[in-house]
């Protein structure tokens, strides 16, 4: 090899390693460039979790708390927090969190709604003895009994069950199935203001009824109409006139209800003398618009009442089967049926909501597994209760998360 050919090999070379000593330069500058790159983003996210973490306790300890927007300094950057009501009939509210530090900003937004007893398909805080679920039984949504659960063969739950005492089987090797998942030794307490809850959102913006000892009050659709007596006349009402805030609140009486309702309302009974503060179902109570076929419905029932809620037992109708979509709070009380261990086999509750109660309520009797009084269940849960209630139904005073974007 010539000295001009290993010149040029050197000098090959030379600009080979000059490159590469670039690239690796360049590369090295990246890297730390990504890594105070990643750092910065960290610690961005970071102190917004952590005002995430400062105006949720506010929260936890006021429920009351007004929108209010927060600045603070931490941990070498800042946080800018905003709490906003997004809705003021269903109170729900918006967290927004940012977080910056080194010139980066990174925000969290969370969504919360009050936390209601609403929430649930099913909820007791007895089960009044040894009241079974048996195969006929089907129940959609969550679920959640303070005591223990009795079954009988083979119900079906489909959404999470929740219970604060045992799983009891009759016979031991029936097979319930908890398609939702099931957990054990959780207490959650019923509270016993929900009725004045109510009472206190209509005495401002609803309806009240007092000095009457007995209503029928029945819902059609755009109209209210209600009478004090069985053979007395209606008194009709448009229900937005009759109840502009939604909630209509009922003293001291025995109250029957039935009919179409369309809008948002909710009807607490009061009373604790015979069957006063009871609601008792003479037919069907359905909503114009039913959420099982256009889950864009905006009909909604909440039914509170400080004793019980009962399916009437009567010739005329309830006979072949009862339907109902409401979300119904007994506090003190159960919700069942009737005159359950004598009137005849009168076909299924089909409910879509949830029942809340402190006792649970008989709906009818088996025999071997199978109904020989009353109604079988046939409980389907409204999941638009999830995010959505009926106005001032009972909570326990708390938020919940809706929705958590990052």
């Amino acid at each position: 090899m010539g000295g001009r050919a290993i010149m040029l090999l050197v000098v090959g070379f030379c600009v080979i390693f000059m490159v590469a000593e670039r690239n690796f330069n360049t590369t090295a500058s990246a890297t730390v460039d990504n890594v105070v790159s990643y750092y910065n983003n960290a610690k961005a996210h970071y102190i917004a979790d952590c005002g995430v973490n400062l105006v949720v306790n506010k929260l936890f300890l006021d429920a009351t708390i007004v929108d209010q927007t927060y600045t603070w300094n931490f941990d070498g950057g800042t946080i800018s927090a905003s709490l906003l009501t997004l809705d003021h009939v269903l109170n729900t509210k918006q967290l927004l969190s940012t977080g910056t530090f080194s010139g980066v900003s990174n925000t969290i937004k969370i969504i919360f709604k009050p936390s209601l007893f609403s929430k649930y398909a099913y909820f007791s805080n007895s089960e009044g003895g040894t009241i079974y679920f048996v195969s006929t039984d089907t129940i959609w949504g969550p679920f959640h009994t303070n005591d223990n659960l009795n079954v009988q063969n083979n119900p079906v739950f489909f959404g999470k069950v929740s219970i604060g005492g045992s799983l009891n089987k009759n016979p031991s090797n029936s097979n319930p199935q908890f398609l939702g998942g099931f957990q054990t030794g959780i207490q959650i307490s019923i509270p016993t203001s929900g009725v004045s809850t109510v009472q206190t959102a209509a005495a401002t913006g609803g309806a009240v009824i007092t000095g009457q000892s007995l209503v029928y009050l029945e819902f059609r659709g755009d109209s209210i109409r209600y009478k004090y007596s069985a053979t007395g006349a209606y008194t009709y009402k448009l229900a937005s006139t009759f109840a502009p805030n939604g909630t209509i609140s009922i003293a001291n009486a025995e109250v029957h209800l039935l009919g179409t309702v369309k809008g948002r309302y909710t009807v607490a009974v009061s009373g604790s003398s015979g069957n006063q503060g009871s609601v008792f179902l003479d037919n069907d109570i359905v909503y114009n618009t039913n959420p099982l076929t256009n889950p864009a419905s905006t009909d909604m029932l909440g039914i509170v009442t400080q004793q019980n809620c009962w399916i009437t037992d009567n010739t005329n109708n309830n006979t072949n089967g009862i339907n109902i979509q409401a979300s119904i709070y007994c506090q003190s009380g159960s919700f069942g049926a009737q005159n359950y261990s004598t009137r005849p086999i009168a076909g299924s509750i089909n409910l879509t909501g949830g029942i809340i109660q402190s006792i649970r309520g008989a709906v009818g009797t088996t025999s071997s597994g199978s109904i020989n009084h009353g109604f079988n269940k046939r409980y389907r849960y409204d999941t638009r209760l999830l995010t959505s209630y009926p106005p001032s139904f009972p909570g326990c005073g708390t938020f919940e998360v809706v929705s958590w974007f990052e």
